[in-house]
């Protein structure tokens, strides 16, 4: 028994270099999909904010934001098919090498068609998620009588900042909004993450949840009500 122990560690030993040798760590260049998030965002956004227009006025106010051009907070336009030089994250992978691999990674997850429709599949199983968005569908209103009236502006972190004195319900209307926008900020972050098979890690979602708050912030400012006030390039400006 003693000897067949030993022989089977020898063997063991011996086998190490046989897997390492059959193992390659490659890695992975992750490129954050802004225009597909921005349209994942924007998806939901309408299905769960929709607002009946109050007058004929705010119907042709709706149209122009539906049509105006996509307002950039990172000073580039990002494509569907191109991507920022840098990637959002690198990680390690461990592939185990077979007699016939290929190794290309140029396209992972991003080669997938209709990949706004798969984040947005990911944002709709995550219930926190969508609890988050019909929570703010029963608020809309107020938010945006609240942004008319300058009370509080459009940030470009995604979330509402505070411009002047608010009243006890109106501060509390600001804090359930951003409270709301966080978790669907994470959820896109996790849904990427989950795309790509990569681990939800404290380093990973925080890197990944800064482009997802930039799409996010991106979004908010082209369905904010005409008259808001949008933080863009460090200054308050108002959305004419």
């Amino acid at each position: 028994m003693k000897q067949l122990k030993l022989i089977s560690a020898f063997i063991a030993v011996l086998l190490i270099p046989v897997y390492l040798c059959s193992c390659a760590t490659i890695t992975v260049n992750v490129y954050f999909p802004a225009e597909e998030v921005n349209e994942a965002y924007t998806s939901l956004e309408q299905e769960f904010l929709k607002q009946e227009p109050d007058d004929e006025s705010d119907s042709e106010i709706k149209q122009e934001q539906e049509t105006e051009p996509k307002i950039q907070t990172n000073g580039e336009v990002q494509s569907k098919t191109i991507y920022k030089k840098e990637p959002t994250l690198q990680t390690k992978k461990i592939v185990i090498l077979k007699k016939e691999i290929k190794l290309d990674f140029s396209h992972y997850a991003w080669a997938q068609e209709n990949l706004d429709r798969q984040i947005t599949n990911e944002l709709r199983s995550m219930p926190n998620v969508i609890k988050s968005f019909k929570s703010r569908g029963k608020r809309v209103k107020q938010i945006n009588q609240m942004l008319k009236a300058h009370k509080v502006g459009e940030g470009s972190n995604g979330k509402l900042e505070k411009l002047t004195n608010l009243s006890t319900q109106e501060n509390n209307l600001m804090n359930a909004e951003n409270k709301d926008r966080e978790v669907i900020i994470r959820g896109m972050a996790s849904a990427i993450l989950k795309i790509n098979n990569l681990e939800e890690t404290t380093s990973n979602l925080n890197r990944v949840m800064g482009e997802a708050s930039k799409e996010f912030a991106d979004v908010r400012y082209k369905e904010a009500p005409k008259g808001s006030m949008l933080f863009i390039n460090g200054n308050w400006v108002e959305k004419k």
